[in-house]
C-alpha cells in the first residue's frame, strides 16, 4: 500500500479517482493524517503512480466469493506446511 497526496486540477479527475474508489481500487481519505502509522508508505514518483494506475486498471477482476475460496486454499496449504 502506498500513501499518496495529490492535487486535483478539476471535476474529471475527481469523477476518475471516484470510479477508482468505487471499483475497490483506491480509498478516498477526506483529511488524512500523513504522520499515521495507519498509512505507510515511501514517497512515490508521478510515473510510478501512472504504472500503479495503468497496472490496476489491467488487473483481472476477481468476486469476493472467489477470492475467499482462494485465500481458505492457500491458507491451508501453508498451514500444512507449518506443521
Amino acid at each position: 500500500m502506498q500513501t499518496l497526496k495529490i492535487e486535483l486540477t478539476g471535476n474529471n479527475s475527481l469523477k476518475a479517482l471516484k470510479e477508482l474508489e468505487y471499483r475497490n481500487l483506491i480509498r478516498i481519505l477526506k483529511e488524512p493524517d500523513l504522520h499515521s502509522y495507519a498509512l505507510p508508505g515511501e514517497l512515490i514518483s508521478d510515473s510510478d503512480f501512472k504504472n500503479w494506475i495503468e497496472f490496476a486498471e489491467e488487473s483481472p477482476i476477481v468476486s469476493l466469493t472467489v477470492a475467499k475460496k482462494r485465500w481458505t486454499a492457500q491458507k491451508e496449504k501453508l498451514q500444512k506446511l507449518i506443521r
